[in-house]
């Protein structure tokens, strides 16, 4: 994922500042899967949902994240979480050994589709059959300011919703069309659109997605 790591430098810049506030379902997770579960918290950042997982009894989690910044947060706020840094390629997990996994504010830091295809992939390979798939992200807006700002970058980026931020880094604001050709080899079980308070605390639309891959 090419367009993720030239973006690595960023998030170690801003590691120590930034909150994400997208809520964890535990509903959902305690629907469809048990506390025995091995989850696994893809772009786990400083370790918010590993945190929420642990003090929900969930206790066989683990985070990843391809900034050593973020990782370090994780491991001072989360002390006993368990922690593989990644490239952003690949994961270094047996295929078939993971039963959920969670991508939350993950794709909206991803703004290439090839990319988000291919994280989508890999995904699907670690996780066994049955397994669970949790997203949550960033929908498309239609205020007056994203407008503005998905129009001047559509050209450069070849996608409606991909624009840069003044810190530098380029992010992504998805169609619901999207989101539903990048999952479409899960079943969508559960599926929820909300409004959340992005990391520099603006409101965008969102949704959570919950899908399960087939047996």
């Amino acid at each position: 994922m090419q367009g993720a790591l030239s973006q690595i430098s960023y998030w170690d810049r801003v590691a120590h500042e930034k909150r994400f506030s997208h809520p964890l379902r535990l509903d959902w997770l305690a629907r469809y899967s048990n506390y025995q579960a091995r989850i696994l918290d893809y772009g786990c950042g400083y370790g918010r949902t590993l945190a929420e997982l642990s003090a929900a009894g969930y206790d066989n989690v683990v985070g990843t994240d391809f900034s050593e910044a973020m990782l370090g947060r994780s491991r001072r706020e989360v002390p006993r979480s368990r922690l593989i840094r990644n490239d952003g390629l690949a994961l270094p997990i047996k295929s078939g050994s993971i039963d959920a996994v969670l991508l939350f504010a993950v794709l909206t830091c991803i703004p290439d589709d090839n990319d988000q295809r291919v994280l989508l992939k890999e995904v699907e390979r670690v996780l066994r059959p049955g397994g669970l798939l949790y997203i949550s992200d960033l929908l498309v807006n239609d205020d007056p300011r994203n407008r503005e700002r998905y129009e001047q970058y559509a050209e450069k980026y070849k996608r409606y919703g991909v624009f840069e931020l003044p810190e530098g880094v380029v992010v992504r604001h998805h169609e619901s069309e999207w989101i539903a050709e990048v999952t479409g080899s899960f079943r969508q079980i559960e599926h929820e659109p909300f409004t959340v308070t992005t990391m520099n605390g603006n409101q965008s639309s969102a949704f959570q997605y919950l899908g399960r891959k087939s047996d």
